[in-house]
């Protein structure tokens, strides 16, 4: 989460959450928007981590911290990959996450700490969802910044707009919140193609431009 602010966000180091080398530093969830160049957005969320045999007083408290999982778009799931048992580590993430209902939402695997291995390269993709990465490399911070936006917003279409220069506030719309990938001035008004979601699309509907 740090890295992605520092990476991206105005003022990052401001806002960064609490680093620490211990367990249960907080049981408290961050939340922090990341906007990325694309001018897309999205709001990260950073919970507790996961432990074998949790002490029984800190069940309730554990789970009702990962409780706004269950409406995620998206899981990252950050593994210590410099443990020589970070596989059980990630089993027990599984099983915790299945033991509070928590299912079929999109997963991205993160195999941190990567630089403290040796014999591994990174930043390096593993099928489509699993990154060896390095939180403290900002080739790794890039990638998955890349990886996320990829997995968010798949499912955006791109079409083409044709505004008016009457409707200039539309422009300024489009330029503040949607990824552009052209523009063109004419003389009937700005063209434009950009990706949309499905609100998007029917808000900007009048203008379309695709004959």
């Amino acid at each position: 989460m740090n890295g992605l602010l520092n990476l991206f966000a105005e003022q990052g180091e401001a806002k960064n959450v609490e680093e620490k080398d211990m367990l249960f530093a907080t049981l408290d969830t961050s939340v922090r928007k990341i906007e990325l160049p694309s001018n897309r957005a999205f709001l990260l969320s950073d919970t507790v981590g996961f432990v074998s045999k949790l002490p029984t007083k800190l069940v309730d408290s554990f789970k009702a911290t990962l409780a706004e999982a269950k409406n995620a778009d998206l899981l990252l799931h950050v593994v210590d990959y410099a443990d020589p048992h970070y596989q059980d580590m990630m089993a027990v993430t599984e099983a915790t996450l299945a033991d509070i209902g928590i299912h079929d939402v999109p997963t991205i695997i993160i195999d941190n700490k990567a630089d403290l291995r040796p014999d591994t390269t990174y930043p390096e993709m593993v099928g489509d969802s699993e990154l060896i990465f390095s939180a403290r490399d900002q080739r790794s911070l890039q990638k998955l910044a890349e990886l996320i936006e990829a997995k968010l917003f798949a499912h955006e279409e791109t079409h083409t707009y044709l505004i008016p220069f009457s409707d200039g506030q539309v422009v300024s719309y489009i330029n503040d919140h949607l990824k552009i990938d052209a523009t063109e001035y004419t003389d009937a008004g700005t063209r434009i193609t950009a990706s949309v979601d499905a609100t998007q699309a029917g808000r900007l509907a009048r203008y379309l431009d695709e004959d």
